[in-house]
């Protein structure tokens, strides 16, 4: 009788592993046959894992192009947020000519990039001044900024505080960097 029953006994716990690996085998299997996300707008992956055969080229002027006309709609979005009185305008100039100075030198390094030193000592002295001269960059950003902040009523520094080199947006309106 202790024969039979153990005999039972092991065959049902081996039914009962099998259940269990077929049904695991299904859930795994039911995973990998998920359909991939969509490709982003343009049809092609993008980001810094898509590589140089799909990510496309720019030349670096193509590039400043691009730049500059996200700038420039950037400007334009900000400019008609804050509706801007007429004796305010000087100050939105000035604020305007100092932020493509600092654009400006941010980006130089872009289309710098065939006169970088070889040795990485050379390359250590060109970060070194190219952040020095940022540095120097951000804080004539920032002069400009305070004159024209100090113009400003209190909604539309609420708007400038909110939207004046914000990183993006994400879900649900939480800034995150771009």
């Amino acid at each position: 009788m202790m024969d039979a029953r153990m005999r039972k006994n092991g065959l049902t716990r081996r039914w009962r592993h099998g259940l269990v690996a077929l049904a695991l085998i299904g859930v795994a299997g039911a995973g990998f046959a998920q359909q991939p996300a969509p490709a982003p707008r343009g049809g092609a992956p993008m980001g810094p894992d898509a590589g140089p055969a799909v990510r496309p080229q720019m030349t670096p002027e193509q590039w400043r192009e691009r730049m500059q006309q996200r700038h420039d709609a950037e400007v334009k979005r900000l400019e008609g947020l804050l509706n801007l009185r007429p004796e305010q305008r000087a100050a939105w100039e000035e604020l305007l000519a100092v932020w493509s100075a600092h654009r400006e030198q941010f980006f130089s390094y872009r289309w710098e990039q065939s006169q970088r030193p070889v040795t990485a000592l050379g390359r250590l002295q060109e970060r070194e001044e190219r952040l020095a001269a940022h540095l120097e960059a951000v804080r004539s950003l920032r002069e400009a900024v305070q004159k024209f902040y100090l113009q400003l009523d209190d909604t539309q520094r609420d708007v400038f505080d909110r939207e004046f080199m914000r990183w993006g947006k994400g879900k649900g309106g939480d800034p995150r960097p771009r």
